[in-house]
């Protein structure tokens, strides 16, 4: 699922809105993301406590531990189950009351410039793979959104009152898997916008090659294919096609070479040139 932020909400989850919520210090830019856990009761999974808790609807008959915290106020901007469905309480833009008394980098108050995520889970138990593929999808629509340029748990912003997400989150893993995401969806960006720059230039076909071209065993379909044709018809159509299978897309490859020689006799195409390049200089492992 794609997702997208329209005014500080998350697009195709629910939304629950909490009342714990203000507005964040104007000269306070987000900067920060921060990842919790949370069950309740402690270490079970899959009740309504945690929406109650965020909204102040948490009933302390219903658990001898909810009697001692049904009266906090506290919330986070997203909860992330653990079959990944997602529940966003505030909105991104306003302070959730997520972190409590903290400090990052000689600033106190983390609330005021981060955005807090909750997993279900706990300190002794993994994580689920959907948690992981969410919590990574979104921490990169994030870092796009916002100028988030710190990842932490909450026990690095509250060492001596905080122990989460815990021994069980894997920080690398999640790492990895926010690049892989990120370098998606710049590819993703480059590829439409080699198509935008074709189409402006009028050189985005409307009708494919004949069948017999796609057969081609050349490098590039150089037998059955002018340049264009096949970076139209065959390339970026294989590419998107991998991206939807979420296949790992090719390392390494160079095709800006080709092209600089296919279209030196052509005309205003030093900018679909440069977007080609860039776009190998995305599949270079290093990057």
């Amino acid at each position: 699922m794609s997702f997208k932020i329209i005014n500080g909400w998350l697009q195709n989850v629910k939304h629950v809105i909490s009342p714990f919520y203000n507005e964040r210090p104007i000269d306070k830019p987000i900067s920060l993301l921060v990842i919790h856990n949370i069950s309740l009761p402690p270490n079970q999974y899959g009740g309504p406590y945690v929406e109650q808790l965020f909204t102040g609807q948490l009933d302390p008959k219903k658990h001898p531990y909810f009697a001692t915290i049904y009266q906090l106020q506290v919330s986070s901007h997203l909860f992330i189950r653990r079959n990944g469905e997602i529940i966003q309480f505030v909105p991104f833009d306003k302070r959730a009351w997520h972190a409590g008394q903290s400090q990052f980098k000689g600033q106190e108050n983390c609330n005021d410039f981060s955005i807090g995520i909750e997993l279900e889970g706990c300190d002794s138990e993994d994580f689920t793979e959907q948690q992981y593929q969410q919590l990574a999808t979104v921490t990169v629509l994030l870092q796009q959104s916002y100028s988030i340029v710190d990842i932490v748990g909450h026990n690095d912003i509250a060492p001596e009152r905080k122990t989460d997400p815990g021994p069980y989150f894997n920080w690398q893993y999640y790492l990895n898997l926010i690049s892989e995401k990120r370098q998606t969806v710049l590819t993703i960006n480059q590829l439409n916008q080699i198509e935008d720059e074709m189409q402006k230039r009028m050189l985005w076909q409307t009708t494919p090659p004949k069948a017999d071209a796609f057969l081609s065993q050349e490098p590039f379909a150089i037998d059955t294919m002018e340049a264009l044709e096949w970076l139209q018809w065959i390339f970026i159509p294989r590419m998107r096609a991998l991206i939807d299978a979420k296949t790992n897309l090719p390392q390494g490859f160079a095709l800006h070479p080709y092209f600089e020689e296919a279209l030196k006799e052509q005309d205003e195409v030093s900018q679909l040139l440069l977007l080609i390049k860039q776009l190998d200089d995305l599949s270079s492992p290093t990057k």
